[in-house]
């Protein structure tokens, strides 16, 4: 693995995902999902950790069977394939606005029915009107500028029984926001208040019928992460540039998490 991967993780929304994938497919011999690990046990992999966030969505959304479900920012994909090979559902699909992780999720398993394709989620330009049962946002949203015009979004395409859940990392009410402004520009970070969510919301027409805060079981989720990567998968000089990109990666997101960010899950269906 080359240095300049780990760099460009510190660049632009594309370059980031892009190396981030790369980085962790050297790391583990396969993909992983992208978003924050979630406790539940001790001596947990990131891989069991990250598939307990989608379990613990999964558990709001009850019984999928027959269901059309649409995840707005699928990345890389394997939460879609995830849901896909445990859940029984009608349709799974998935857009996202970078062309690379659309290439990637549709790599990971040629025989799957989950459909990827290409939009923005202040638009879903490609999905009809009434169409959806279930919409999930992964941590994505933080990336829309216009989280309002999402919301309208999500109002227009749900079915009048649908529901949707949205798992954002958020400012934590006496946070003004501190992210640098290059930081926030390259890598397209607008991160949004509680109140705010639920003015999107009501203002959509919308309504929350859970708000869960998560932040502490996501802190804990980084407990052991030294043992995450292993050596014999890589040369030495490989290993000690992996441990440091992640021990570096952990520190950011707890001290984030710590001070001024929270973890939140906004769970709701038409008012």
């Amino acid at each position: 693995m080359k240095p300049v991967r780990y760099i460009q993780t510190l660049g632009s929304f594309r370059l980031y995902y892009r190396s981030i994938n790369e980085i962790l497919a050297k790391a583990f011999g396969r993909l992983h999902m992208l978003h924050y690990p979630l406790y539940v046990t001790d001596a947990e992999s990131l891989e069991r950790r990250q598939q307990n966030l989608i379990d613990h969505c999964l558990h709001y959304l009850g019984d999928l069977k027959g269901k059309d479900l649409l995840e707005v920012g699928c990345g890389n994909g394997l939460n879609c394939h995830y849901i896909d090979r445990n859940r029984e559902t009608g349709s799974i699909t998935g857009i996202d606005l970078n062309p690379a992780n659309l290439e990637l999720a549709r790599s990971v398993d040629a025989q799957s029915s989950v459909v990827f394709v290409h939009d923005n989620a202040q638009e879903l330009a490609t999905v009809p009107d009434g169409s959806v049962d279930v919409l999930i946002c992964i941590e994505s949203a933080f990336h829309y500028p216009d989280k309002f015009a999402f919301f309208r979004q999500i109002k227009r395409v749900l079915r009048p029984e649908g529901t949707f859940l949205i798992v954002d990392i958020i400012l934590a009410p006496e946070d003004e926001g501190r992210s640098l402004w290059f930081w926030k520009k390259n890598k397209m970070l607008y991160h949004a208040k509680e109140t705010d969510y639920q003015a999107y919301s009501s203002g959509n027409q919308l309504k929350f019928q859970s708000v869960e805060n998560l932040t502490e079981r996501v802190i804990r989720g980084y407990e052991g992460h030294r043992a995450w990567v292993d050596s014999a998968r890589m040369n030495w000089m490989d290993f000690t540039l992996m441990r440091f990109f992640n021990r570096l990666q952990v520190r950011l997101n707890v001290a984030e998490l710590q001070s001024h960010k929270q973890y939140m899950l906004f769970h709701g269906r038409h008012a």
